[in-house]
């Protein structure tokens, strides 16, 4: 059990609906993923890839996620987002440290992330777990009002 109720575990077909909606919302706030509106719910859940997807549970309702997704050369990318009610709470620490614990269990040698530079807490909580800043993309993500943003990519060796 992580803190404030706070329960990882694997994804379940069952969450796919809770996972669409919840980057559904992300989306919404324009900032912190590269996600906007307007999101395809219906669609979205039906293509989710649960496998490699740990949720993060509190009062029965999906309130984070993180994505592990390994590649065949050893190292796996992960994708995260939180509810914004939940931040702040420990859901963001307990889904990294789900990650790790993951990736280690699989025998990965890395995990790799891509962050927005304005997106402080983020890299805050990456940095706590020793990831480290290994490059930035300059302009690469293209906004829906044209505004090309950066990022800035993190690795932690594992």
């Amino acid at each position: 059990m992580a803190p404030d109720g706070i329960f990882i575990r694997p994804a379940e077909d069952g969450d796919r609906r809770s996972l669409a909606e919840l980057l559904a919302a992300v989306a919404a706030e324009r900032d912190g993923i590269a996600a906007e509106p307007p999101v395809d719910v219906d669609r979205l859940a039906a293509r989710w890839e649960i496998d490699g997807t740990l949720v993060a549970v509190a009062e029965g309702v999906v309130v984070g996620e993180v994505r592990v997704d390994p590649s065949w050369m050893g190292f796996a990318e992960i994708g995260m987002m939180v509810a914004a009610g939940w931040r702040g709470r420990g859901a963001g620490t307990a889904l990294v440290a789900a990650a790790v614990d993951w990736a280690r269990a699989r025998g990965l040698h890395k995990l790799a992330l891509s962050v927005f530079p304005h997106n402080d807490a983020a890299i805050a909580l990456y940095r706590k777990f020793g990831f480290v800043e290994e490059g930035r993309l300059v302009q690469h993500v293209r906004r829906s009002d044209g505004e090309l943003w950066d990022l800035i990519e993190m690795g932690l060796q594992l």
